[in-house]
């Protein structure tokens, strides 16, 4: 009996050391990737590894950014698989100087330089004595992309709940690529899984 005891002891305690050893190379991983974020290395990106439950607890503004959009989308947490957000921003100077006009403007004191936009589109504007036009426009770009799985059949669903139970079914995978920007227009977007 007391060999039995023991044998149940051991197997308990070798499956919560194998529990803590996954958690430790967790969050091993999270602090090599916060460490990477933290670095600025823009070349080079690692992946957080956080549970549902750890994604609402941080107070990060990006991940909460992610939940609010998961969230409008209504995926549901045993369904999500990953979260990402993309920021970029891009911009080009112009500069216009007329020749053909002795002058453009009239006061030679004139050095305009203002700032046009609001939180995703900024044109700067750079007017000078006595013909110079310079204008720098500035958008900012935010994507979250989102991939979840989902059961569905593989032939159409019966009418009739009862048939649909018993349909074979397989698992789909959707990406739900969402820019938060209003002046982007969506293009294309394409996610390709590799199957090994």
């Amino acid at each position: 009996m007391a060999i039995i005891v023991l044998g149940i002891a051991l197997t308990t305690v070798w499956y919560q050391a194998e529990q803590y050893q996954n958690k430790w190379k967790v969050a091993e991983a999270n602090v090599k990737a916060y460490s990477n974020e933290l670095s600025n290395s823009n070349n080079k990106n690692t992946a957080l590894q956080l549970t549902v439950d750890q994604l609402e607890y941080f107070n990060d503004s990006v991940l909460k950014a992610l939940d609010e959009t998961r969230k409008k989308l209504r995926i549901k947490d045993k369904n999500l698989k990953a979260l990402q957000a993309v920021k970029s921003g891009f911009t080009r100077t112009d500069t216009i100087t007329i020749t053909q006009v002795d002058t453009l403007f009239r006061e030679p004191s004139l050095a305009i330089d203002t700032l046009i936009g609001d939180e995703w589109y900024n044109l700067r504007l750079g007017l000078k004595y006595p013909s110079m036009i310079a204008v720098k426009p500035y958008f900012k770009s935010e994507k979250h992309i989102i991939v979840s799985s989902k059961k569905e059949t593989v032939n159409p669903p019966k009418k009739f709940f009862l048939f649909r139970w018993f349909q074979r079914k397989h698992v789909i995978i959707h990406v739900d690529v969402v820019e938060r920007n209003p002046y982007v227009d969506k293009q294309s977007s394409k996610y390709i899984e590799i199957l090994k």
